[in-house]
């Protein structure tokens, strides 16, 4: 006994026809003839006696048909849930991001996300591009969004998104009419800086080799950067991710003269298959990031109107 002689028993069940059987089961109706004659054999009784040109099962074959169609509504169960695995992935997903991508990133992923997996738990832990290389590298995330190529030979990086750094001031900031930051029109101002020690710290401070600036704060977090910013409390020079992201009226964004990057990546194992749900967030925050260097994104440089007027008074730490 094969599939194709119980599929075909099942056709002939259901359409008491060994031609519309072989329609159903897109072959021939001597192919539908020889698997039954087949199956009968196989079995050792009579499926179908025919009467005139019906086909009447026997007693023997309605008891047979009764299992399979259990075996089949199986079959049916198996095939709808690999459908939803292919849909919806295996139930759960985990998610490991730095700081600026789960803050201005992720919540408009999320909702990209959710339009097309509403009813999947997700996971998002918040850690340094270190930590995030870890939780991928262990299992414990499914996927991580970093800032930080790391060394990890487990692990593969890809480059979603690159963005130039931008200066920040205060709408009401001297500097805030400018086109245009230099270097040197940092001098002298209270400068709120990445920590010591970080990549990204480091790709802005070797633009100011005699450091002129008033390192006067100092945090991990670019969202928070940004807050002090728009507050007056100093200047500093950010990935455009997060000053897009926050919208917020009190922060002027302009052009950095120059270059400081800040990449960003998804980070997969090599050592655990990539699921579905992570490949969807994958493309969720591609487009987020895409959005962002749309029409008000990223390549177009500030976010607030230009004040009416500069404010002459000096800046914090002046």
């Amino acid at each position: 006994m094969n599939f194709k002689q119980v599929e075909a028993f099942r056709a002939v069940m259901m359409t008491r026809s060994m031609t519309t059987a072989a329609g159903l089961l897109h072959t021939s109706q001597p192919n539908v003839s020889r698997w039954i004659a087949l199956l009968e054999k196989t079995l050792g009784f009579v499926l179908f006696q025919r009467v005139g040109t019906r086909l009447i099962p026997t007693p023997e074959a309605e008891a047979f048909y009764a299992d399979v169609e259990r075996a089949f509504i199986g079959l049916e169960s198996l095939n709808d849930s690999a459908s939803s695995i292919r849909r919806r992935g295996t139930g759960m997903l985990r998610v490991g991001a730095v700081g600026s991508i789960t803050q201005c990133v992720m919540p408009d992923a999320m909702r990209l996300f959710r339009q097309k997996c509403s009813d999947i738990p997700v996971v998002v832990n918040t850690g340094g591009s270190d930590v995030v290389a870890k939780w991928v590298a262990t299992g414990y995330c499914d996927i991580g969004f970093s800032s930080i190529h790391t060394d990890v030979p487990t692990l593969h990086y890809e480059r979603i998104n690159m963005a130039q750094g931008v200066g920040i001031v205060a709408s009401t900031h001297r500097l805030s009419r400018k086109k245009l930051l230099k270097p040197t029109d940092f001098k002298d101002e209270a400068f709120i800086s990445l920590p010591a020690g970080s990549f990204n710290r480091a790709a802005i401070d070797r633009h100011f080799p005699d450091d002129a600036r008033i390192l006067s704060i100092e945090t991990p977090y670019a969202t928070t950067i940004c807050t002090m910013v728009a507050k007056g409390l100093g200047v500093s020079i950010v990935n455009p991710i997060v000053s897009r992201a926050l919208r917020d009226a009190g922060l002027r964004e302009i052009a950095f003269s120059e270059q400081v990057e800040f990449p960003s990546y998804a980070v997969t194992s090599h050592q655990f298959p990539v699921n579905v749900l992570a490949r969807r967030m994958a493309e969720c925050v591609r487009e987020v990031f895409g959005e962002l260097h749309g029409p008000g994104g990223l390549k177009r440089p500030g976010i607030s109107r230009r004040p009416p007027r500069p404010n002459t008074r000096p800046s914090a730490g002046r």
